[in-house]
């Protein structure tokens, strides 16, 4: 496979670029139908829109311009051979190689300037055979004539002054080896451009001219070079060429040889200049005065053109394109299609079921025609005014206030002072009192002469002073009962600790009392231990008494110690407490 125009191949960048836009395209169409319309219109309004349908219209667009770019480079399968036939005129090019076309008195030197002569020349031709000659001491044919004018650049660019090693210029050899190279059975359209400096060595090229005139060949001439003169550059030494005396060698251009030569064989001479004038104006009269005749150079491929496969594939797929519907199929959408018909002189379907159901005060029924109506004219804002009218009837106020916002943007004044009007009445129930002020302030923009308007932006300015003060009021109430319960909790915490003092007092005046008595115990014990004594003494007891008498005491001594513990027992748990 073979593509003719590959310069075209850069177009399929384009691709991305498509796929990229349809991407950002999608997200930015689910936006903007998320902020223009509320969810429950949303399911309703893309019911019968089909995802797939619209992702498939898609794949469609980005096929048909691949096939399109595929068919712009057309592209080449299976071939034939061709016969050439061509009518035109044989014409070799002779070129001197010579050491003087070094000189630099052209730019950027003789040989090179000539090379891009034949250049341009083959550029120019049409039809014609061309032959390469080469020539500078001898002559040599670097190309025969061929149709192939790629192959006779590549054999040009191996051109050099190297590429013959005998020195000098033999024009009249040039000459005769040029006439040698046409077909010599057909003696008719041949030509010779010789391009040269002029300067002939071996002599007589105006005698071999002749003999070319003899055989049919006419000589166009093309000088290279000034007629000052100039040194010749020494590739292997450096520097110009001398002579054996050490004398600079200068190479001028003869014109007179040149001019001498082309009249012979009825041609003309040119001197080269920057540009292709002198090529033109020598191909201009080889046409005029050159017979043409039927050329054969062989067969070539000629590959098929297959642009066509692509480019009716590429069409195909975008017709399919422009029928494929991106709504679903059902019956419902063909009643749509058939309502819409009998109402295209109208503008919009009208539908006046849910401003009669709006009026009955059934809210609920008129919302479900508003949002039915709304599907078959996404576009009409006085439906959506309608709407946000009947959410706000039925108290859902966040809802009202999104189609409220919507109208007042994007409706006429009219529309547009009525909705900030409902809007403010919105935010007042919502609690957004600034919001609701700011409603009535454009509202009344608009429309400065209405009254409910003004009457409702007082209402709410009334309605936040009042609420302004009453919180005031209720901080300042606060802060009295802060400090009223503050001072009841400081005297609270000075009776507990005179209380806590008073007990502590009461605790120790009944340890004092306490010991008191204990030391008047253990006194009157000490006493009457000491009465017993002295009764003892006095009195003799019996064996039985004496032990009855010990028995009281030891009794007496456990009353007594029972009630000493006893009360050391209260204190500690007083003094705990």
């Amino acid at each position: 496979m073979k593509f003719q125009n590959l310069e075209y191949l850069w177009f399929i960048s384009i691709i991305p670029l498509v796929i990229f836009f349809y991407f950002w395209a999608f997200r930015r169409k689910k936006y903007l139908i998320e902020q223009f319309v509320s969810p429950e219109l949303k399911d309703r309004l893309l019911e019968g829109v089909s995802l797939t349908k619209q992702k498939l219209k898609i794949l469609l667009i980005i096929l048909g311009i691949s096939f399109l770019i595929i068919a712009l480079i057309r592209p080449k399968w299976g071939y034939h051979w061709e016969e050439i036939k061509r009518e035109g005129v044989d014409i070799i090019v002779a070129l001197d190689v010579s050491k003087s076309m070094l000189a630099e008195d052209v730019s950027p030197n003789r040989i090179e300037r000539a090379k891009r002569e034949i250049i341009d020349l083959l550029s120019i031709i049409q039809g014609d055979r061309v032959g390469l000659m080469a020539f500078a001491g001898t002559s040599f044919l670097q190309s025969p004539l061929t149709l192939d004018y790629g192959a006779v650049k590549i054999f040009l660019d191996d051109l050099d002054t190297d590429l013959i090693p005998i020195p000098g210029t033999a024009i009249a050899d040039a000459i005769k080896k040029s006439v040698e190279s046409f077909d010599q059975k057909d003696k008719k359209s041949r030509v010779l451009i010789l391009i040269t400096d002029g300067e002939d060595h071996s002599g007589q090229p105006v005698e071999e001219a002749k003999n070319a005139k003899e055989h049919g060949v006419k000589i166009y001439t093309i000088g290279i070079g000034k007629k000052e003169g100039a040194p010749i550059p020494d590739k292997d030494r450096g520097g110009f060429k001398k002579d054996s005396s050490g004398n600079l060698v200068l190479t001028h251009l003869d014109e007179e040889s040149l001019q001498k030569i082309a009249l012979t064989t009825g041609g003309s001479y040119v001197r080269s200049v920057t540009g292709d004038l002198d090529l033109e104006k020598i191909y201009a009269d080889v046409t005029q005065k050159v017979e043409t005749k039927e050329l054969k150079s062989g067969k070539r491929k000629h590959f098929e053109e297959r642009f066509q496969w692509p480019l009716v594939i590429a069409i195909l797929l975008l017709m399919i394109e422009l029928l494929l519907s991106e709504r679903k199929s059902s019956k419902k959408l063909i009643m749509f299609f058939l309502i819409f018909s009998l109402n295209v002189n109208a503008g919009v379907l009208s539908d006046n079921h849910g401003e009669e159901e709006y009026k009955k005060e059934n809210y609920a029924e008129a919302l479900k025609k508003f949002l039915d109506q709304q599907i078959e004219d996404p576009n009409n804002l006085q439906l959506k005014y309608n709407t946000a009218s009947t959410y706000y009837k039925l108290k859902d106020y966040e809802k009202a206030q999104k189609l409220f916002e919507s109208t007042a943007l994007y409706g006429d004044q009219k529309l547009a002072q009525k909705s900030f009007y409902n809007l403010g009445n919105t935010f007042f129930r919502i609690g957004k009192l600034q919001e609701s002020v700011d409603a009535y302030t454009k509202s009344l923009e608009i429309d400065p002469n209405d009254e409910d308007a003004k009457h409702n932006l007082e209402f709410v300015r009334e309605e936040i002073k009042r609420r302004i003060e009453e919180n005031k009021k209720r901080q300042e109430e606060q802060q009295k009962q802060e400090g009223e319960q503050k001072q009841e909790g400081e005297q609270k915490q000075e009776g507990e600790q005179k209380q806590e003092g008073e007990q502590k007092q009461e605790g120790e005046q009944k340890q004092d009392s306490e010991e008191k008595e204990e030391e008047k115990e253990q006194k009157a014990g000490q006493e009457q231990e000491g009465g017993q004594e002295q009764e003892g003494q006095q009195v003799k007891m019996s064996k039985e008494e004496a032990q009855r008498w010990l028995d009281s005491l030891q009794e007496d001594r456990k009353k007594y110690l029972k009630r000493k513990m006893k009360g050391r027992r209260n204190y500690r748990m007083d003094k705990d407490w």
